[in-house]
């Protein structure tokens, strides 16, 4: 997964608080942009790319896995998510359904 190291970077950052983020294609170019997501930011890149990931940490889980409120975000956004877990480094994608 591209980015990987620079997400762990940034959630290591904010540790223990959530760090989150989108990945965007602009110009047929991904990019990796660590924001505060919020409404206005999410329309923001609707209107100017395509947003590919819905990204955030989740600190210290041992078992990472998404909550109930990132499946229902997830969903409700129609939009992967893409969890990483710090200090474990590791991650999960989670689709729409």
């Amino acid at each position: 997964m591209k980015f990987l190291d620079e997400m762990y970077k940034a959630a290591e950052e904010s540790a223990p608080k959530e760090m989150c983020g989108l990945v965007v294609r602009q110009n047929n170019t991904e990019k990796w942009i660590l924001c505060e997501i919020d409404q206005k930011v999410f329309v923001q890149y609707q209107l100017t790319s395509k947003i590919l990931y819905v990204v955030h940490s989740h600190y210290d889980q041992k078992n990472l896995k998404a909550s109930i409120y990132d499946e229902n975000n997830c969903n409700a956004v129609n939009i992967p998510y893409l969890i990483v877990g710090y200090p474990q480094k590791k991650y999960i994608t989670i689709e729409p359904r």
